[in-house]
């Protein structure tokens, strides 16, 4: 959308972006073996507050049995469309946006997102630390 206009950005596809971008084509097919085989054990998600659900998840089953089910079932749909990847060494940022349908009127709304990934050692991802626009999600 916007991101890289604003920051021409040249990317380049380090192992730890491929990493990152596969964990999302994963997320979208949700694709539970390969999410468990590119995020670490024991991942933790930080969530912003004010954005549905925020707080901070530690391990697949509060990251999956709770924050992500719990925000799926508040919209139609939900995803997350990244536009520009950022390497940092053992963290890769990603800009995008977040969109989603509203249960409410069956609107779609986009959301800016900031995501920074930690990748571990081994190149699994640990975890991550979200910001977004959570103004958006009040007006859903």
């Amino acid at each position: 959308m916007e991101t890289r206009i604003f920051l021409n950005h040249g990317e380049k596809d380090t192992q730890n972006v491929k990493q990152v971008k596969n964990l999302y084509k994963a997320l979208k097919a949700n694709d539970k073996e390969a999410v468990a085989r590119i995020l670490a054990d024991d991942p933790v998600w930080n969530v912003s507050p004010g954005f549905p659900y925020g707080g901070v998840y530690n391990g697949m089953a509060e990251v999956f049995g709770s924050f992500y089910s719990k925000l799926r079932s508040q919209f139609n749909s939900f995803g997350a469309m990244p536009e520009t990847f950022i390497d940092g060494g053992d963290v890769v940022t990603v800009l995008g946006f977040y969109t989603f349908d509203s249960n409410q009127d069956n609107s779609t709304q986009f959301v800016r997102f900031s995501h920074t990934w930690k990748i571990n050692g081994d190149g699994r991802i640990k975890g991550v630390w979200q910001v977004a626009d959570t103004a958006q999600f009040k007006r859903a």
